[in-house]
């Protein structure tokens, strides 16, 4: 596909990004308040004389660190869609920083909104046979607002008679 020039300002762009409901503050404060309750306890069992049971009680601190370690890194994910005069993107960072992008034709483009059991469903790009699952981290209620916008604007796309460069006779 040719190379879109990067100057050209999006018709259309969206940040998708992870949801996250807790700060790196308030992880931190969480971490601090059990490592306080666990020391206490602490000194309680080793005031009467269990104090082997200290180290097993700083384990849960550490593994409760690590989860919100973990839980914010892969937060650094990101997925980001841009529609520009005949071309749409999509540019996925891993939390590694790895990037890739995905380049479509927008006139043969189709969005798919597959729902499953229990609420679940997977947003897909849709084009000649093949398929791209998009906005992954998303909740089932935000798949289908960005499937909606995203039909939207590329329905626009195709009727807009200023973005079509050819027509048929």
């Amino acid at each position: 596909m040719a190379s879109v020039p990067r100057s050209a300002k999006p018709l259309y762009r969206v940040d998708l990004f992870p949801p996250r409901s807790l700060s790196r503050r308030a992880a931190r404060n969480i971490i601090l308040i059990v490592a306080a309750f666990t020391t206490s306890m602490g000194l309680v069992f080793w005031s009467v004389g269990a104090w082997p049971v200290i180290g097993f009680l700083g384990v849960d601190v550490l593994l409760l660190s690590l989860a919100f370690h973990f839980s914010f890194r892969s937060a650094r994910q990101e997925e980001r869609i841009e529609l520009r005069d005949g071309n749409l993107r999509v540019t996925r960072i891993s939390v590694h920083g790895e990037r890739q992008e995905f380049d479509f034709q927008p006139y043969w483009l189709r969005v798919i909104l597959e729902r499953g059991e229990d609420d679940q469903c997977a947003l897909f790009l849709r084009t000649h046979g093949k398929s791209l699952e998009i906005a992954g981290f998303l909740g089932a209620d935000e798949k289908a607002d960005l499937a909606q916008k995203l039909e939207t604007v590329l329905r626009h796309t195709r009727c807009n008679p200023a973005d079509i460069s050819v027509r048929a006779p």
